[in-house]
C-alpha cells in the first residue's frame, strides 16, 4: 500500500511476527534457567569489591609495591598478619599439638625402654620386646611403638579383665611416638599387660 509521495511500507506476516516472539520467550528461558538457581548464592555471596572495608589494606599477598611490601604495610596500618613468610621477614613460630591419645607423652629423660615391634599388629608376631620387662619400683618406662598402627600398653590380662587398666595405661601410641608408664605407686610383684586394640598383644611387668 503505497502513495506516489510515500515509500513502501512492510508489513510482518503472523507468522513471522509468532517467530519472533518465540525467539524472545525461549531466550528469556533458557537466561531465567541459568540465573535463578544460582540467584542465592549470588546474593549470599556478593563480589569482592563490595564487601571490602575502607582504610584497610588488602589481604597479604606476600607481593611487592613500589613502597614496600604488602606485609609492611599491614603492620603499619596495625593489621595482624597470618605469619606466613614474606619478604620482611621469617614466619612466626608456631607449635603444633602433641598427636592425639599421647598423653603421655615422654618429658625429660628417657626411662626404661620397652618397644612395640614392628609388625606386631599381626597375630602371631613379636609384639613387646622385652615380652617381659624387670624395673624397680619407681622406675620410668619408656614405652616406643615402632608399629605402623596405633597401640597401647595396658595392665590387665586383656579386655575382659576387670581390673584392666587399673594399674597404668599409656592410651592410645601413635606410630613413632612415645609415652611413659610410672611405677611409682606400684607395688613388687607381677603385673600382665596388653594392647587394648590388639588384645593378643600381651607381656608382664615386674616391679621389684
Amino acid at each position: 500500500m503505497t502513495t506516489p509521495d510515500e515509500n513502501p511500507i512492510t508489513r510482518t506476516s503472523p507468522q513471522r511476527m509468532t517467530k519472533g516472539i518465540l525467539i524472545v520467550a525461549i531466550t528469556l528461558a533458557i537466561g531465567g534457567a541459568i540465573i535463578i538457581p544460582f540467584w542465592q548464592t549470588m546474593i549470599h555471596n556478593a563480589p569482592a569489591s563490595s564487601t571490602m572495608k575502607p582504610g584497610l589494606p588488602e589481604t597479604e599477598t606476600g607481593t611487592q609495591t613500589s613502597i614496600g611490601s604488602d606485609t609492611e604495610a599491614r603492620a603499619k596500618a596495625g593489621v595482624a598478619t597470618t605469619g606466613k613468610p614474606g619478604p620482611s621477614g621469617p614466619a612466626a613460630a608456631t607449635t603444633s599439638p602433641p598427636p592425639a591419645g599421647t598423653t603421655n607423652a615422654t618429658a625429660g629423660a628417657a626411662g626404661k625402654p620397652l618397644t612395640i615391634l614392628a609388625g606386631a599388629s599381626v597375630q602371631g608376631s613379636p609384639n613387646f620386646d622385652p615380652d617381659t620387662i624387670t624395673v624397680k619400683k619407681g622406675d620410668k618406662i619408656t614405652v616406643t611403638n615402632k608399629d605402623t598402627l596405633p597401640h597401647t600398653v595396658t595392665s590387665g590380662t586383656g579386655p575382659s579383665d576387670p581390673n584392666n587398666a587399673k594399674q597404668f595405661d599409656t592410651s592410645i601410641i601413635e606410630a613413632g611416638a612415645t609415652a611413659d608408664i610410672d611405677t611409682t605407686k606400684l607395688n613388687p610383684g607381677q603385673y600382665p599387660f596388653f594392647c587394648t586394640v590388639h588384645p593378643y598383644m600381651t607381656g608382664k611387668l615386674v616391679v621389684q
